[in-house]
Order: C-alpha cells, then structure tokens, then sequence
C-alpha cells in the first residue's frame, strides 16, 4: 500500500521544462549522486508522472538505491534492482528490465549509475537503447571532494566516463557539502565554485542542492545563489545512524 507521506520539496520549474526519457546520474564517490537520483524521481512524481529508477550501481552494492527499494515501491515508484541472488554482490551485473524500461514509451526512467568513471560500465550496455529514447547523462558535483575541486578534475571525471559509457555528459548538479558540518558559506562557495566549473566546460549547471539541515534557509541562500537551488530530503542513511538497513531497513524519518 502506498504510503501517504508530505509533499517533498522541489523547485516548480522542474514541471515545467522538457526532460528527455531517460535521466542517469552519475558522480564521484562521496558526491551524493544517489541522493540525487531519488530526490529528482519523488519530485517527477509530484508532477504526476510514472517513473521507474533503475539501479545499476556496479561500484557500491551497500550504498546504492536496492538499500531503500521497498521504501520507494510503497512510495509509488517502480525500483528496478539487480537479480535476488546478486542483489548484495559486488559482480557487476543490472536488471534487464531496464532495456524494457527503456522501450517503454510511458512514464520517465531514471538510472543511478556507480561511482567514478567506472560505474559507466554498466550504461554501456544501455548506450544505444538510451541514444534512441533520448537521455540526459548528468554529473553531480561536490568540490568538497580533492577529485572534483577544480575544472580539471571534473573534465577527467567527465572525459571518463564518457568514454566508458559511450555517452555524453549533458549538465551538472552543485552539491557542495560537509555533511552536517556543512554551512551556508561553504554551500554558497561551493555552488559557484560548480558554476564556474560548468562555464569553463561549456556544460548547463541545473541545480545547486541545499542539504536537510540547512533547508529552512533556501529562500535567504537563494537570494546570494548564482543558480536555482533545491531542498534536499534524506533517503539513504549512514551506516552509524539509527534506521539504517541492516538496523532497521531505512525508516526515512530519522533523517529528515
């Protein structure tokens, strides 16, 4: 049964721009790629449309979208995972559900692809199923992150995986964070430190995200914010935090 649950936050003018089929994500380790592929999936929701989020996560097993699967299905969405006999192994395989995801002319599919340029292993296969469909490759930066702290090493993220995955790098997400040290100074460096970054590339910088406890103040950040920000919610959690899945198989409530 679906769960009735508040409204996530979004900004409204995700509704109305045109998106391509299919959205994969993609990141450095540590960049909170998958934060990102839920919150963009609950948000399409709240559009009113039907979306599918495939995990093809080949890098992490025990970090990846399969942790809070069940969660997302009693939300509303259609959560592809690995095979049950593989779910938790650290082979790279995906469902092949995902080639019929993408045929399927219905509804909006979004894929959480690993880690570092070696997670675009898995969208290979996909590759020309997603050129046909039409699709956005988007990287979500934290330049927090030595790899990702200038252009340069996000060109070689990006020059990586794109020659992995045989597909194109299409736009970029700001997600400056410290964790919960993090302030609204270092979100506000850190965005246009990412925009920067996007200019030197020549690549669209979509959004910057504004990490749960620091949500109450996006309209004041907004103001000195050089792109379009977004409220985070949490949907994975930490390994140490209560509701963890091996404690408790993420209750999503500790960690909003």
């Amino acid at each position: 049964m679906k769960r009735t649950l508040e409204p996530h936050p979004f900004p409204s003018s995700l509704c109305e721009r045109e998106w391509p089929k299919a959205l994969a994500v993609t990141g450095a380790l540590g960049s909170g790629k998958t934060e990102w592929v839920l919150n963009l999936a609950m948000a399409f929701l709240g559009c009113g449309e039907e979306v599918t989020v495939a995990d093809v996560d080949i890098i992490n097993p025990y970090f990846c979208v399969r942790q809070v699967a069940e969660n997302l299905r009693e939300e509303g969405l259609n959560v592809l995972t690995p095979p049950e006999s593989t779910r938790w192994s650290d082979m790279p395989v995906v469902s092949p559900q995902v080639s019929w995801a993408l045929k399927d002319r219905r509804g909006r599919l979004l894929i959480d692809v690993g880690g570092d340029a070696a997670g675009g292993k898995a969208l290979k296969q996909f590759s020309v199923q997603m050129k046909e469909s039409g699709y956005l490759l988007i990287l979500v930066v934290n330049p927090f992150r030595p790899s990702t702290r200038e252009a340069g090493g996000i060109l070689d993220l990006k020059k990586g995986m794109e020659r992995i995955s045989e597909l194109q790098v299409g736009a970029l997400v700001a997600n400056p964070h410290l964790m919960d040290q993090t302030t609204g100074e270092d979100l506000l460096w850190g965005y246009r430190k990412v925009l920067d970054a996007g200019k030197a590339l020549g690549i669209e910088v979509l959004y910057g995200a504004v990490p749960p406890h620091l949500t109450p103040w996006t309209k004041t950040l907004q103001k000195d914010s050089p792109i379009e920000l977004w409220p985070m919610v949490r949907h994975m959690m930490l390994p140490w935090e209560s509701g963890y899945m091996w404690t408790g198989a993420g209750d999503r409530s500790h960690g909003t």
